[in-house]
């Protein structure tokens, strides 16, 4: 099953869809990840601080690739999705991968990946109001273009894709051209 975008239903249940391929792999299952600079992959020690560090990879990415109007967005992303792997997983070593790709209306579009070894499937919590933690999924509900997780016999992968729609151009350059409060 591949999902295209997030269901209301499934936003409320969590994570957008348990899926078998994210968008940007749907189109090209079986092949491997190309090496001509399309893709990124990293591994990450099963630490808090690796979120940092994949902030810092989705930055590099992002920005060679001349896509940095994502770059907020994706860094959040992609560090939620490793702090959940990081304090929910078995200790084991986190995958980070980071495709670009074109969308079907031919914008340009990413997917970020990172898979653990822990089965446990993440589950979107409803935290009260002055809880410090469990907003990391509905973030990426928010955010996201999709999302979701698949099972694998060694764990999970969650995942989201972002595309540099017209609405991100409109946004960015609204915020680019805005003066600061008390300007």
């Amino acid at each position: 099953m591949t999902t295209t975008g997030p269901s209301r239903a499934a936003r409320q249940n969590g994570i957008d869809g348990t899926t078998d391929l994210p968008p940007a792999q749907a189109a090209n299952a079986g092949q491997a990840a190309r090496s001509d600079g399309d893709a990124i992959r990293t591994e990450l020690p099963a630490d808090l601080a690796s979120a940092r560090q994949a902030r810092s990879a989705v930055r590099q990415a992002l920005a060679a690739w001349r896509m940095d109007r994502l770059c907020g967005d994706a860094e959040l992303l992609a560090s939620e999705l490793v702090a959940n792997a990081a304090e929910h997983g078995d200790g084991k070593p986190i995958s980070l991968a980071l495709r670009r790709h074109a969308e079907p209306d031919a914008q340009p579009g990413i997917t970020c990946e990172v898979t653990d070894a822990s089965p446990s499937m993440p589950r979107r919590s409803d935290p009260g109001p002055d809880a410090e933690r469990g907003r990391g999924l509905a973030l990426v509900a928010a955010l996201a273009q999709s999302s979701g997780v698949r099972a694998s016999q060694g764990g999970k992968t969650t995942w989201f894709a972002l595309a540099l729609t017209d609405r991100a151009h409109q946004a960015a350059a609204q915020i680019e051209h805005e003066p600061e409060a008390g300007a």
